[in-house]
């Protein structure tokens, strides 16, 4: 159950992030920044949501099924994040372009989750086998 954590708290921060009023967020003077900051937090969502299905993943054959529910999922929610920021959330406006990066971003998480696996320790903190 522990291994969840991190896809629901990261899913919580993508949350209250999305609603923060869009007058307070900061101006960054580079070039389709917001796009880049889009790509890296629903990359971390897809590379949460596969180490709570890690046994899962190591399983061949279910491996193109589970990485493409993980983009399904990244891709729904950050569509329902645009939707509700256009709908909702007070000074902040849903775009296209942003669930495209959202998008990305869960694809790029799946391909970049063997990587993360290799690289961090994540299998000590969750004690995966």
């Amino acid at each position: 159950m522990k291994s969840y954590f991190p896809s629901l708290i990261w899913g919580f921060i993508i949350l209250v992030i999305s609603g923060y009023p869009g007058n307070y967020v900061p101006k960054v003077p580079v070039w389709q920044f917001d796009k880049i900051v889009h790509w890296a937090v629903y990359s971390v969502l897809s590379v949460c949501l596969l180490i709570a299905w890690n046994k899962q993943y190591m399983n061949k054959k279910n491996r193109l099924k589970l990485s493409l529910a993980v983009v399904f999922i990244g891709a729904f929610y950050g569509g329902f994040m645009e939707f509700l920021q256009d709908n909702i959330f007070i000074n902040r406006s849903g775009n296209w372009f942003d669930f495209i990066a959202n998008t990305i971003g869960a694809i790029m998480g799946v391909l970049m989750y063997p990587l993360v696996i290799k690289y961090l320790p994540i299998n000590r903190w969750f004690k995966i086998k």
